[in-house]
């Protein structure tokens, strides 16, 4: 009997060795190829049931602003207006007057007159005198449809030497929209100051600061800045105390906001006494001028939620109960 060569053993074993390692080398690249493949798909899968989510959230913001559209809804409609869905749906919706805010335009347009109430509101947020001076300059020469300069002001010559000739600044025109504030020189101080101050202004409104639908904050703010006191953010905590006993006091004898026995002061001498509570004269002529009542500008708010989104959406209304006339609708970051 022959014997095999040990030389032909050794081939034979090098070959089943490399056979078995390129074996394990194709189980592993399938391995990392199917492992691949399934993140793919997770991935994928994640983000088509975002997308859902996300475009599920925006309908449901939608249809909160479609029932509160009904004129024959009320504020105080909570049943309507906040509804929770199956699968964790949900969407809240609030109806606030846009009066509440200050319009910042109808400020403006008054000129010089404007210039104190104005500067005290910088004052209040940061500003010091002389930067709020320059601040309200600016602003006007911004808005105005001249193009002569005030005293601090900035006009085309001094955009096109800051941003070049092709600079469309200034506008020379009422703000179209909150958002054209911010390209004003020297407010982002205020925005620094006042992460929230789009509470405070609108473009939208008929020009008063409704004193039914004002927040706390806005009515303090308004205050001490009519007083034209010299320190105004010493003085606001005071009044904000006092704004907030206001407030309540609209909300009626069940003290809750939203609710069928809210008081809405009708006259010039309810709102008097009202605005006696903050330590202001309703027959000064300033004060005539910043505050009013019955604003037919509604500021409509929906904010829906479907798993771990959200969407906020805002609609503004003027003559919600009447002819309806939309001016602007956006959908707002809920950070803001």
């Amino acid at each position: 009997m022959k014997s095999i060569p040990l030389s032909f053993i050794a081939q034979r074993s090098r070959q089943q060795g490399s056979a078995l390692i390129m074996v394990l080398w194709l189980i592993t690249m399938l391995g990392m190829i199917v492992y691949s493949m399934h993140r793919i798909v997770a991935h994928d899968l994640d983000l088509t049931i975002a997308q859902k989510q996300s475009f599920r959230a925006r309908q449901l913001a939608e249809m909160g602003l479609n029932w509160a559209m009904n004129p024959a809804v009320k504020e105080y409609d909570t049943a309507i207006l906040n509804q929770t869905l199956e699968d964790g749906e949900s969407f809240s919706v609030k109806i606030r007057g846009e009066g509440g805010r200050m319009n910042m335009n109808a400020i403006l347009q008054q000129g010089e007159a404007s210039r104190t109430f104005l500067a005290k509101l910088f004052n209040l947020w940061g500003l010091d005198n002389d930067q709020a001076d320059v601040l309200f300059d600016i602003m006007v020469d911004w808005t105005d449809t001249n193009s002569t300069k005030l005293l601090h002001g900035l006009e085309k010559e001094d955009y096109v030497a800051m941003y070049g000739e092709n600079t469309p600044y200034p506008f020379n025109r009422p703000f179209y929209n909150l958002e054209e504030m911010l390209l004003v020189p020297g407010f982002d101080q205020v925005v620094a100051n006042l992460p929230d101050w789009r509470d405070y202004f609108t473009i939208y409104s008929a020009g008063k600061v409704d004193l039914n639908e004002a927040e706390a904050k806005v009515l303090a703010a308004v205050a001490v800045a009519l007083e034209g006191t010299s320190d105004p953010a010493t003085d606001f905590p005071d009044k904000l105390e006092d704004a907030q006993e206001l407030v309540v006091e609209r909300w009626g004898p069940d003290g809750i906001e939203d609710t069928e026995d809210d008081i809405k002061f009708q006259n010039q001498d309810e709102m008097n006494t009202a605005l006696s509570s903050l330590g202001l004269d309703g027959a000064d002529p300033a004060v005539q001028t910043i505050f009013g009542v019955n604003d037919q500008t509604v500021h409509i708010e929906s904010v829906a939620t479907v798993g771990e989104y959200r969407k906020r959406v805002v609609l503004i209304v003027r003559n919600r109960t009447g002819t309806p006339q939309i001016l602007t609708r956006e959908e707002v970051p809920l950070f803001q």
